[in-house]
């Protein structure tokens, strides 16, 4: 059995967001470990725009990756994919730092064909859940990369940070060090279907939507696309008959108490509605 620790780099086009995939893929990185945790080999592929013709301008900012770039050196995401799941093979455990690169590369799949199998993400665990258990003795406070790389004393170099494969290195570096045979397989689950949240009732009156422009009900109208911290939703209003795309954003305050922020904007134009 081989552990994979993968990381991924996205854009979003915050201005026309496309609920069916609301974050593209623009590079996948990722490191190979043998069931010893001998270092296997390693996977770097940049991918072309398929879904948003603009990289965010602070995505670019941070991890250095413009559109010339990703048209000089990238590749289609099908072909990326595919190769990626090559290189995870038929026998391994899926990892990456946190729960939402999974959950945007499922996304991203599904986008590009509903069809495709997700049976490599039938075991997968989150390893920064798992190194902050490890690193922290048990406490549950979320740690970040860097802050486990220094704990482990892994030297890198920060300016080369946001880098998905420089990131899936020294995340592949930080689990051969945190790794306990016994104490690994709980964090290993079942990822290829996205888990349901359930809704309570009284969350349910405080998340109700109404028209920007005439007041109306907003009726959901192609469920919500979500990832780790928001969602999208296209809406019809039952009065203005309007189609209104709506987001929440889940967000910790000041005090550390969740809120939500909503947003709504009337779509108008039909190639705006065929988008989404």
């Amino acid at each position: 059995m081989d552990y994979i620790i993968f990381d991924l780099e996205w854009s979003r086009n915050i201005r026309r967001v496309i609920p069916k995939c609301p974050d593209e893929i623009i590079q996948i990185g990722a490191v190979k470990y043998d069931k010893n945790l001998k270092y296997k080999g390693s996977f770097n592929r940049f991918i072309k725009p398929g879904v948003y013709d603009k990289i965010d301008s602070r995505v670019a900012e941070i991890t250095g990756i413009t559109r010339d770039h990703l048209l000089r050196f990238g590749v289609p995401f099908p072909e990326a994919f595919r190769e990626f799941k090559s290189f995870i093979g038929h026998d391994s455990v899926l990892m990456s730092w946190g729960p939402q690169d999974i959950q945007i590369l499922r996304v991203n799949a599904q986008y590009y064909d509903k069809s495709t199998k997700l049976n490599f993400m039938h075991r997968f665990a989150d390893l920064q859940k798992f190194a902050a258990n490890r690193l922290q003795e048990g406490e549950k406070q979320q740690i970040g990369l860097k802050t486990a790389a220094d704990l482990c004393q892994i030297a890198y170099e920060e300016e080369t940070l946001h880098d998905a494969h420089v990131d899936a290195e020294i995340s592949g570096k930080v689990f051969a060090e945190v790794f306990d045979k016994k104490l690994f397989p709980p964090y290993i689950h079942n990822a290829a279907e996205p888990k349901p949240k359930p809704v309570k009732k009284d969350s349910e009156k405080k998340l109700q939507f109404y028209c920007p422009d005439c007041g109306g009900d907003l009726k959901n109208k192609s469920g919500w696309f979500c990832d780790a911290r928001s969602g999208f939703a296209l809406m019809r209003c039952t009065k203005c008959k309007k189609n209104v795309f709506a987001s929440v954003e889940v967000y910790a305050d000041k005090e550390g108490k969740r809120r939500r922020k909503k947003r709504l904007r009337v779509v108008e134009k039909k190639k705006d509605i065929n988008s989404l």
